[in-house]
């Protein structure tokens, strides 16, 4: 395992981080992802770079009744002279924490990633989420490290090709037609919107030095379709769900775990609006039942509803929920760019 892990820091750095010889890295990590976060560390010094490592361990604050509430001004002059932020997900046991310390705790650290941003430091999030969180959402750490490994040691100038050749098809279309074997049938309309892909990489953020964030693993190309445009049903077995939208909204939400999804979106301002399609690009996902995960693998699409201003859309919402199609035919306005899960444009 730690040989792959290896491997794993080596890909992310040479082909995601693009990092090069006397650069300066950044790279943040909580307390359960200290051993990859290490890696990356010591692969970073093969590299020539001047890595430095900012740990963050909560699970010793349990017993702290004070923390500061905002990064210090000292934080933003080290920050600026870094040329790469790696930002591993570094929550390990937070919700323990008493409750005004958990408060300030989320407020310290969001001041950080404002500094990072207003900096225009290019910043890679890696997903690695604490074992505790994983196992609540029915996933064994040990098969996500695996999995994760397989996403990350990808050949991403291939996704990259990939994503831009069904952009190139998205941009100046009009209309997504998706169904499935299970009895989805949804029509979107996308005039006028502009689609994004992530391929995993800091290549535009290092070019132009701007706002920018990238997550790994990744692989999708994305667009926000016109809000009121929905029309049809999505029908999710593996969710336990069936939706069925009318004008861009949600009318009907049937199946074992429709009460869930109703508690999550009830009373939640345009968290019924549909504002995401997405089709997956990376080889190296296999999914395992988590969204924010199986949405890029290739071979699958997925649908998000609430908040879309981030993808170009115009939907405000405090929720943004990914939906994840397995196998789907996707057809742009009328001629068909995948089938059964296979990417056939040319």
């Amino acid at each position: 395992m730690e040989e792959t892990l290896q491997r794993a820091a080596q890909r992310i750095l040479k082909d995601a981080t693009l990092l090069e010889s006397g650069e300066s890295i950044l790279i943040i990590h909580g307390a359960h992802n200290e051993k990859f976060a290490r890696f990356l560390y010591i692969e970073s010094i093969k590299f020539g770079a001047f890595p430095m490592l900012w740990s963050f361990d909560d699970i010793i604050l349990r017993d702290v009744q004070r923390f500061p509430e905002k990064p210090p001004k000292s934080i933003e002059s080290l920050i600026s002279n870094f040329d790469v932020v790696l930002w591993l997900s570094q929550y390990t046991e937070v919700d323990n924490l008493p409750e005004k310390v958990r408060k300030n705790v989320f407020a310290f650290w969001d001041g950080v990633y404002n500094l990072i941003q207003d900096l225009k430091v290019p910043t890679l999030l890696i997903n690695l989420p604490c074992p505790q969180w994983l196992k609540q959402n029915g996933i064994e750490p040990k098969d996500y490290i695996h999995e994760f490994i397989s996403a990350v040691d990808v050949d991403y100038a291939h996704i990259h090709e990939l994503g831009l050749g069904i952009a190139e098809v998205l941009k100046n279309a009009g209309e997504i037609w998706i169904e499935d074997e299970n009895g989805t049938h949804l029509k979107l309309e996308i005039e006028g919107r502009t689609p994004g892909l992530e391929d995993g990489t800091l290549r535009d953020c290092r070019l132009k030095r701007r706002e920018c964030e990238v997550e790994i693993p990744a692989g999708e190309v994305y667009i926000a379709p016109i809000e009121s445009s929905a029309e049809g049903r999505l029908v999710l077995p593996h969710e336990g769900l069936e939706l069925e939208f009318k004008g861009g909204k949600i009318v009907s939400i049937r199946g074992e775990n429709s009460e869930k999804l109703r508690m999550k979106i009830a009373g939640v301002k345009g968290a019924d609006i549909l504002a995401e399609f997405g089709i997956g690009l990376n080889p190296g996902v296999n999914p395992l039942g988590l969204r924010i995960f199986d949405e890029k693998a290739l071979g699958t699409a997925h649908i998000a509803i609430g908040h879309n201003t981030h993808l170009g859309g115009a939907n405000i919402s405090e929720v943004h929920l990914d939906f994840v199609l397995l196998n789907p035919k996707v057809l742009v306005d009328g001629e068909p760019i995948m089938e059964d899960g296979r990417i056939i444009i040319e």
